[in-house]
């Protein structure tokens, strides 16, 4: 091929001195140029295969045009701009490579052999893929496969790598559509194949096998295979070595940052955190250097790296290490979030949820609120781009900044955050009750335990009872198991609600409504389970009996026409005297 490209410029002349058969040649040389030479040769620049393959197409479409053009013209036009569309393909041009391989259908009485077909449906689905028509992709990609299973191409028709290229190409689109578990299955077939040829044919694949060695890693740790992961995972980086780093850069390092992330995952899900943090730890370090060639596609990875390696960390309990992590990956994701808002935001928010998360273990609330105040602020600007996707995650963040401003001590400020959560939840389940209507009951719960901590016992009653009532209604229509957490939770929270109502109004002197919110109590303990709840009516009983005997024994009389009950425990299967978990 080098000879090839040093006898371009004298093929050039010989075209201008003898246009039939000097083109000929000439289209020829150029054909030659652009087809993949041995693997371990670095390729020429994209824009110079591009210049070639256009100059080819010109040559070809002259010669087909020309009076008493001859059959085989048409031919070599239309194989000419399939490797048009494939040049286009390589640079990422996926609307005009499309363009150009409907171009090659049109070629008028162009004969197509059978490799040539399978490799214009190759290139197709590779087109729609890059342009996220996926639905049509799929189906291009499934008919090159079916293509090239009836042939066995020649040497020069192996551009992609044959059937196990269109394969891998027919996987990539399945996992894309989240169909995962065919995905993987395509890849086995593709991996499979890979591993039987010979070396020379290998070495018209060998990208390819890279490509899918990586992919499939992801997929199996994606359907939780982690043991199938890590063995399919050290023969991808094997293959994706720094050999291959050096012949291919700009594809193999990016999919090297994702074979570590996925590496990573899988050693820690399988018990090895130490090896999971090593991995992790690769990941950002060929991420960093990717992003420092080329900043477009390095610095997303190099987030994800980011978070994967964060995720290790707080795994091993490293906090101080995984907060300096978290902290890099919120100001990468923010300066990304000013340059694309619509991509970015949301990625910034996460980023500072986790961070607040880090702060909270840590123990440093302030810093927890401030990160969930920033967290907070990138929703609502992901919200006002993209309201459908963003505002339910906006209303899940203020229900946690509530919390966290409640550990910080500012109510105020935990009242405000958690009413604008519940208005939120409300008017979401308006548009989609199914998904947000139990979700309202959840907000609730965080209202009305900032309520009952300052003060306000009559409001936070009202939360935990609605909490209680949707929680119910919506047991009753998906079974009592899904939600029975969730109301155990919601009853404990109207216990101490109700307990300290009563006790506010016995001190200002309004045993009426104390017996009001005693026997709200009592009713709220013949329906609930939980120990706890029993034995805070207990008590809350004897202690306004102790403590008001004068009044409220009275008040009870005239309300029920009853004595003052000295017994309200109530035995229970529920021998825990704990209470539920999130309790109030």
């Amino acid at each position: 091929m080098g000879l090839v490209r040093a006898l371009l410029p004298l093929s050039r002349v010989t075209a201008r001195l003898g246009p039939g058969p000097g083109r000929r040649l000439l289209g020829a040389a150029l054909t030659r140029c652009l087809a993949p030479g041995w693997v371990l040769l670095r390729p020429p620049p994209a824009p110079r295969r591009l210049a070639w393959a256009e100059e080819a197409t010109a040559v070809y479409r002259t010669l087909a045009e020309a009076e008493g053009a001859r059959p085989r013209d048409r031919d070599l036009l239309a194989r000419s701009l399939v490797w048009h569309a494939y040049t286009l393909v390589l640079v990422g041009r996926c609307e005009q490579a499309y363009t150009v391989l409907d171009a090659s259908s049109d070629v008028p009485d162009a004969r197509w052999p059978p490799a040539q077909r399978a490799l214009q449906l190759h290139l197709r689905a590779q087109a729609l893929f890059g342009l996220a028509r996926l639905d049509e992709a799929l189906g291009s990609a499934g008919e090159a496969v079916a293509a090239y299973r009836r042939l066995v191409p020649a040497r020069r028709d192996r551009t992609l790598g044959g059937l196990p290229g269109a394969l891998r190409t027919y996987a990539l689109v399945l996992a894309a559509l989240r169909r995962t578990e065919e995905s993987v299955a395509a890849y086995e077939e593709c991996v499979g194949l890979l591993r039987d040829m010979s070396l020379g044919e290998l070495s018209h694949a060998i990208l390819v096998r890279v490509r899918a060695l990586c992919e499939l890693t992801s997929g199996l740790e994606a359907l939780g295979r982690y043991e199938e992961a890590l063995s399919v995972g050290r023969e991808a980086r094997d293959a994706a070595d720094p050999v291959m780093v050096r012949v291919a850069p700009e594809i193999v390092r990016p999919l090297r940052v994702r074979l570590f992330a996925d590496l990573a995952r899988c050693l820690e899900v399988t018990g090895d955190l130490a090896a999971a943090r090593t991995t992790a730890a690769e990941a950002v370090a060929e991420a960093r250097t990717l992003a420092v060639r080329d900043r477009a596609a390095g610095e997303p990875l190099l987030v994800m790296a980011l978070d994967r390696l964060g995720d290790q960390l707080g795994e091993l309990g490293d906090l101080a290490a995984e907060s300096a992590v978290r902290r890099e990956l919120v100001e990468l994701s923010a300066a990304l979030a000013s340059e694309r808002p619509d991509v970015y935001e949301p990625l910034l928010a996460v980023c500072l949820e986790r961070l607040a998360g880090c702060h909270e273990a840590s123990g440093d609330r302030r810093d927890a609120v401030r990160a969930g105040e920033r967290a907070v602020a990138a929703y609502r600007r992901a919200a006002a781009l993209d309201p459908p996707v963003h505002e339910p995650q906006l209303a899940r963040v203020l229900a946690d900044l509530s919390r966290l401003r409640e550990d910080d001590g500012d109510l105020d400020g935990a009242i405000g955050d958690a009413r604008e959560a519940v208005a939120l939840t409300r008017r979401l389940a308006e548009a989609d009750w199914p998904v947000h209507h139990a979700l309202t009951a959840g907000r609730l719960r965080v209202l009305g335990r900032v309520l009952h901590r300052a003060g306000d016992h009559g409001a936070a009653v009202a939360c935990y009872a609605e909490s209680e009532a949707i929680l119910v209604d919506e047991a009753a229509d998906s079974g009592a198991g899904r939600y029975a957490a969730s109301l155990a939770a919601a009853r404990s929270g109207l216990s101490l609600a109700l307990a300290a109502e009563a006790r506010a109004h016995l001190a200002d002197g309004r045993a009426d409504d104390a017996v009001a919110a005693l026997r709200s109590l009592l009713a709220l303990t013949r329906r609930a389970d939980g120990t706890h709840v029993h034995a805070r009516c207990v008590t809350a009983f004897a202690d306004a009996r102790a403590e008001h005997r004068d009044t409220v024994v009275p008040a009870w009389t005239r309300a029920t026409g009853q004595d003052f009950p000295t017994f309200v425990y109530r035995l229970s299967k529920d021998v825990s005297g704990e209470s539920p978990t999130g309790g109030n």
